[in-house]
């Protein structure tokens, strides 16, 4: 019966993750959109790439899991309508490289935290394959959260430059 709900509620995380993604998928869609500066644009680009292929790793664990039901369709739908809200309101707003690198910085945070609870669930529940799913995704979320972290610098004197403001 533990083992049962174990597995069940390692189904929920595989779900809460791949909707994040699908998420996370429209809000780049939105930034490549609203950024100007093009080594910035290709960044994006990549890691949109490395996104569909994250969500591409859970589609295929959360099939493995028995996963695909009402509820993981429920939670996909909801996570591209608030990705779909929010782009159309970035579409409108000033500072776009900053609020950009700084959503972006958020999320890849939030994705790292989920990744590391994934991992850990999926091995106490005994799943190797999830964990192993887990950290790889992680890897990448990581590795792009850097990539933000090393440009805040071009990311501000991108906004200021846009306002007309030297500094």
């Amino acid at each position: 019966m533990a083992q049962d709900q174990l597995q069940q509620k390692l189904v929920e995380y595989v779900q809460n993750v791949h909707a994040l993604e699908q998420n996370v998928l429209l809000m780049l869609d939105a930034m490549i959109l609203t950024t100007n500066d093009e080594e910035i644009r290709g960044i994006l680009r990549q890691h949109k790439e490395e996104t569909r292929r994250q969500e591409q790793r859970l589609a295929e664990r959360r099939k493995a899991l028995r996963g695909l039901g009402l509820t993981s369709v429920g939670k996909d739908l909801s996570a591209i309508l608030t990705a779909q809200i929010k782009g159309a309101a970035d579409l409108w707003r000033t500072d776009k490289a900053v609020q950009n690198a700084r959503d972006a910085f958020v999320t890849e945070h939030a994705e790292i935290a989920a990744y590391e609870l994934l991992e850990r669930l999926a091995e106490r529940a005994g799943d190797h394959e999830t964990a192993e799913v887990a950290r790889t995704n992680r890897a990448e979320e990581e590795a792009m959260a850097q990539r933000i972290a090393e440009n805040w610098d071009r990311f501000l004197d991108l906004t200021l430059s846009e306002a007309g403001i030297r500094s």
